[in-house]
């Protein structure tokens, strides 16, 4: 019902507009922005946001009715509301309002298949997405999980996905949404649960009516109540055989912030690895991003470039229009070697660290010692997993500063004093054991 009284105040607006009863300026800022949210009993109720709109209507009030009253087919009148009062009156209206927004389909047209280049760092990730695209209507891989550190292509794929589709397969439904946004819907859903019970249930039939549903960064999908309603809007399209693509900085099985039977359901479909692009795929980047500009840098710069920065495609993209940038203000004959490490050696060339939090450092102590996340908050007392865990243990307390309860939470659910016996165990290592020393010099300069 939201969706045709917008078109119908869309009609109106435009009938209105076109006639030219008001100034282009006024219409554009206080006319155009106001919202015709019911129509009960012969009233129609219309929201205005400032109470300059409100006197500029008022004035022409017999205008507005007629012409609605024409679009709509029946005779009505005309109430003006403020904004905050109808959302008061209508909350569940705002919310779906609210999420279609949300769910509109704005897909970079610069990110798709074409202009995505392979290499042996992401060609499983491009085949995956590419043949989800063109599959019967049941997935074959599903869910299809892209995992990897930020700037590596992710996201450029799924806008790829969703590019193809609304190309070669215009009658497919696709959602397309950040985990940030799925949050946001749901908290405002909520917010009028108490009043109008069934707001929540609106926004899982918005999201089910999909073929496709694409979501970004799933790692911050960490409010609880949310991953409740993703749960069971995740099994209805497994169902219903829409295809799911999820994307995350981490593997899956390291995803601690999200429920077990969800990460298990993530697990089930098909998880790629999309890792640091080489060489060869860096530089390929490089000259796509050029696109016939070539003769603006020499050979020897892209190489640097790429030797340098392949860590984040991001990164790699954003040295390269500096240096293009810095051309413009210094005009040299060509972006040259030395152009190249007098503009960009200010910046140190390091790879970009993540935020260091426990679930880094427990990545980087299993990572050292071929361990998994699991056998760190497990139960062994292995020598060698042991000796992990007080590495864990005693970074955590060294670097993030965090008090034993804390520690004891994030590693297996700990009490605080097995990790305040652990911190002392690890401080006597590290005068009596000269492995376990090195050991924890070599973790603490991967995280530093």
């Amino acid at each position: 019902m939201a969706t045709t009284l917008e078109m119908l105040w869309d009609s109106v607006l435009k009938k209105i507009h076109e006639a030219q009863y008001f100034d282009e300026q006024d219409f554009q800022v206080w006319i155009k922005k106001t919202t015709l949210f019911k129509i009960e009993n012969d009233s129609a109720y219309v929201a205005y946001r400032s109470s300059i709109t409100k006197a500029i209507m008022e004035r022409q009030l017999a205008l507005f009715e007629a012409t609605l009253s024409e679009e709509w087919g029946n005779p009505v009148s005309l109430i003006l509301i403020e904004q905050k009062e109808m959302e008061q009156m209508m909350p569940e209206v705002v919310v779906e309002q609210r999420t279609n927004t949300l769910l509109e389909n704005k897909f970079n047209p610069n990110y798709t298949f074409e202009n995505f280049i392979e290499g042996s760092s992401n060609k499983e990730a491009y085949a995956a997405c590419f043949a989800s695209c063109n599959q019967g209507s049941h997935p074959m891989f599903n869910p299809l999980m892209l995992f990897g550190n930020s700037g590596l292509g992710k996201t450029h794929l799924l806008h790829a996905v969703g590019n193809y589709l609304h190309t070669e397969r215009p009658e497919a439904k696709v959602i397309y949404m950040y985990s940030g946004d799925f949050v946001s819907i749901l908290i405002e859903a909520m917010k009028t649960k108490n009043i109008h019970g069934n707001t929540v249930d609106k926004v899982k039939e918005q999201l089910l009516d999909c073929d496709y549903f694409l979501i970004d960064d799933i790692q911050n999908l960490q409010h609880n109540s949310s991953q409740e309603v993703f749960f069971t809007v995740y099994n209805k399209l497994i169902e219903k055989g829409s295809q799911i693509i999820i994307t995350s900085d981490i593997h899956p099985k390291e995803l601690s912030n999200l429920q077990s039977r969800l990460i298990s359901r993530f697990t089930s479909g098909l998880a790629i690895n999309i890792s640091k692009p080489g060489f060869e795929t860096s530089k390929a980047i490089l000259k796509k991003k050029l696109d016939g500009r070539e003769d603006l840098v020499t050979d020897e710069v892209l190489d640097y470039l790429a030797m340098s920065y392949s860590s984040d495609v991001r990164d790699l993209e954003g040295k390269l229009n500096r240096l293009i940038f810095q051309s413009t203000l210094f005009n040299p004959d060509v972006i040259d070697l030395k152009f190249a490490t007098e503009h960009l050696g200010k910046e140190p060339i390091v790879e970009q660290k993540n935020e260091l939090t426990m679930k880094t450092i427990k990545r980087s102590v299993s990572q050292f010692y071929g361990l998994s996340i699991s056998d760190l908050e497990g139960k062994s007392r292995l020598k060698a997993i042991m000796n992990a865990r007080h590495i864990c243990v005693y970074l955590s307390r060294e670097l993030l500063h965090l008090p034993y309860m804390t520690i004891g939470k994030e590693l297996g659910k700990r009490d605080h004093k097995t990790i305040q016996s652990s911190y002392t165990r690890a401080k006597d290592l590290m005068q009596k054991d000269q492995a376990f020393e090195i050991a924890v010099h070599k973790i603490k300069e991967k995280l530093l």
